[in-house]
């Protein structure tokens, strides 16, 4: 057997016996998905029902006093959109990389790792992408990964600039202004007091990009003389807020001057892992072969009188 057809052979089983594990290490290298609250078997999209119930305890009477509002449901839509990664791979250009170091005389493909290094590197790759993109990302002509769903980023600019049109039910932004090295512990302790008190007791979580955490730590140890320091559960903690309140460096926020105060239950994010959408195929053709990965995502806010952000984009 040739190299080429001898290394493709090798692929297109590996890529076949491990599918469910590439996908699994896929989902688990998005770092965006440990950080929110992750639905798994979303096909196209679920609806998120939210049930509101009125106050209305009052002293005993024989007369029934419900009103007919006295549960309202409501909700919003967690969609995911189906995304692909083709490729073509050319094993013969591997004869000139460290990998011909493995090689015996007379070019045996089964000495050399190919099938699992390259299909580790394609996952690593992949999931980095993601992780660069998703926040911002905005539905579009689906040509990259950033035109082909509504990231939490743009979710939430939407959100805002839905408040100020008529009858807005979206979001009214903190007004913090530009957070800098000296006013960042201010800025962040604004967000737990714009959030209601009932969060402020259960706990929730401050999202923000690794910019405005330096600016954070470089801020508090002006003031107390030290770093903001981990918990034992290497977890850091808002002071004032008794445990309750996690500041949450996230590296896929980029440089995003926002902060999110919310519970991680209410930022969504929509994946199949269920085998039906998460596919990979190996075809070849000469000494070529195209691999295509197919996955869904997608992202949402649960509900939006849960979250509070700031002015900052």
């Amino acid at each position: 057997m040739k190299f080429s057809e001898q290394d493709a052979s090798a692929v297109k089983a590996y890529a076949g016996t491990y599918e469910k594990q590439l996908f699994s290490t896929l989902r688990n290298s998005i770092t965006i998905l440990d950080d929110v609250d992750l639905r798994v078997g979303v096909k196209n999209q679920t609806n998120l029902t939210k049930l509101m119930v009125k106050h209305g305890i009052r002293a005993y009477r024989q007369a029934f006093d419900a009103a007919d509002d006295d549960l309202h449901f409501s909700g919003r839509t967690l969609s995911v959109k189906l995304l692909k990664r083709d490729m073509l791979v050319s094993p013969l250009e591997f004869r000139e990389t460290w990998m011909s170091e493995h090689m015996k005389q007379g070019v045996n493909g089964d000495d050399i790792p190919f099938a699992e290094y390259i299909s580790n590197e394609i996952t690593k790759t992949i999931a980095q992408e993601v992780n660069d993109n998703a926040y911002f990302a905005k539905e579009d002509d689906g040509s990259t990964i950033g035109k082909c769903f509504d990231g939490l980023g743009t979710i939430i600019d939407k959100a805002i600039t839905a408040e100020t049109t008529t009858n807005g039910t979206g979001l009214v932004p903190v007004a913090t202004g530009v957070i800098t090295k000296a006013n960042a512990v201010e800025k962040f302790e604004a967000m737990l007091e714009a959030m209601p008190s009932a969060y402020i007791d259960s706990g929730f979580n401050l999202y923000c990009s690794s910019d405005l955490w330096r600016k954070y730590q470089a801020d508090y140890r002006e003031r107390y003389g030290k770093y903001t320091g981990p918990s034992d559960q290497g977890l850091f903690y808002l002071d004032s807020a008794l445990d309750k309140v996690q500041l949450k460096p996230c590296s896929w926020m980029r440089k995003s001057q926002r902060i999110i105060a919310t519970p991680k239950e209410n930022l969504l994010a929509g994946v199949d892992g269920m085998g039906d959408m998460d596919k990979m195929s190996v075809f070849f053709k000469h000494e070529i072969f195209e691999w295509r990965w197919i996955f869904a995502l997608g992202f949402q806010i649960r509900d939006l009188e849960a979250i509070r952000v700031n002015d900052q984009a």
